[in-house]
C-alpha cells in the first residue's frame, strides 16, 4: 500500500510543494495531481521538463522504495497542496535504463548541443561596422494594413526624406532605428515630450514579459514575478494589449512619414509669390 504525504512553504512570492511516496512494493504507475490555483513549475533539466511532468502535476512509473517528487507554483500554499489521483500497479513495465529516443529526452541526457558562445568567433555574432542595414539599403514596400495603405514602393524610393528619416516599422527591424536611438538609456531621444515617457513604459513591460517568458529556474522566476508586482502584475501584463497597440502606431507612424516624405514644400515658389 502506497502511503503519501506532501507539505509546502511559501518563499518571495513562491510555493515550494514537497511530495512524499513509500512503501512502493513494486513498479508503480502513480499520478500527483497539484492542488493550489496556480501553474505547476516542474524541476527542469536542460531547459526542459523532467519525465513525466504536465501543467497539473506528475505521472510516471516508480521503481519500489521510497520516493520525493517536488516542484514550484506562484499560488499561495492551501491544505492540501497535491493529492495522490490514482495508483496503478505496472509490473511489467520496463524501469531500467532504456534509452529514449524521443528529441525532449535525448536533450535532458546530453544538453544542448549548441556550441558554447565562447567558441563562436566574433564574425558570425556581430555584422562588420562599415555593414549597411537591408532595411536602409533599399525601400521596403508598406503592406496593405487594416485601413487600406497601398502606396507604391517607387514613389517612397524616390523622396530623399525617406531615405534619411527611417521610420520604425511594425516588425522592430534594427536598421529602420536611428543610431542616437540605439544608445543605452537614450530609446526615446528626439521623440515629443507626449510619446517618450509611453514609449519607455512599453519597453519596460516589454523587458518584464521577456523575463518572464525565458525564466526557467526557481530563482530566475521568483526574480521576474517579484519585478512584475506579484502574481496579480504577472497577470495584468499577460492580459494585456501592448503588441497590439505598439503595432498599431508602427503603422500609423509609417503612413504618416511617407505622406511626410511626398509633401514637399516649394519654399522658394512661395516665398517669390508672398
Amino acid at each position: 500500500m502506497v502511503t503519501f504525504d506532501c507539505s509546502a512553504s511559501h518563499h518571495d512570492g513562491v510555493t515550494l510543494v514537497t511530495v512524499h511516496l513509500r512503501d512502493i512494493a513494486e513498479p508503480t504507475r502513480v499520478t500527483v495531481r497539484n492542488c493550489l490555483d496556480g501553474p505547476v513549475w516542474p524541476p527542469r533539466s536542460e531547459g526542459l521538463p523532467e519525465a513525466g511532468w504536465t501543467a497539473s502535476g506528475f505521472s510516471g512509473v516508480l521503481t519500489p522504495g521510497s520516493h520525493a517528487l517536488g516542484y514550484a507554483t506562484p499560488a499561495r500554499p492551501e491544505a492540501p497542496p497535491a493529492e495522490l489521483a490514482d495508483v496503478t500497479a505496472a509490473p511489467e513495465t520496463d524501469t531500467g535504463e532504456t534509452r529514449s529516443t524521443s528529441p525532449a529526452d535525448v536533450v535532458r541526457e546530453l544538453g544542448d548541443p549548441s556550441p558554447p558562445a565562447d567558441a563562436v568567433p566574433a564574425a558570425q555574432l556581430s555584422p562588420p561596422a562599415d555593414a549597411v542595414p537591408a532595411a536602409e539599403s533599399s525601400p521596403e514596400p508598406t503592406a496593405p494594413g487594416e485601413d487600406g495603405d497601398t502606396q507604391p514602393t517607387a514613389e517612397r524610393a524616390e523622396s530623399p526624406t525617406t531615405a534619411a528619416t527611417p521610420v520604425a516599422d511594425e516588425d522592430g527591424a534594427p536598421g529602420d532605428r536611428s543610431p542616437d536611438s540605439d544608445a543605452e538609456g537614450d530609446h526615446t531621444a528626439g521623440l515629443p515630450p507626449e510619446l517618450g515617457p509611453w514609449l519607455a513604459e512599453m519597453e519596460r513591460r516589454t523587458d518584464t514579459a521577456e523575463a518572464l517568458a525565458v525564466a526557467e529556474t526557481l530563482p530566475e522566476a521568483t526574480r521576474a514575478v517579484n519585478e512584475a508586482g506579484g502574481l496579480d502584475g504577472v497577470r495584468a501584463l499577460a492580459d494585456a494589449g501592448d503588441e497590439a497597440q505598439l503595432r498599431r502606431l508602427a503603422r500609423r507612424a509609417r503612413r504618416l512619414a511617407d505622406r511626410r516624405a511626398r509633401a514637399t514644400i516649394p519654399v522658394e515658389t512661395l516665398a517669390a509669390l508672398a
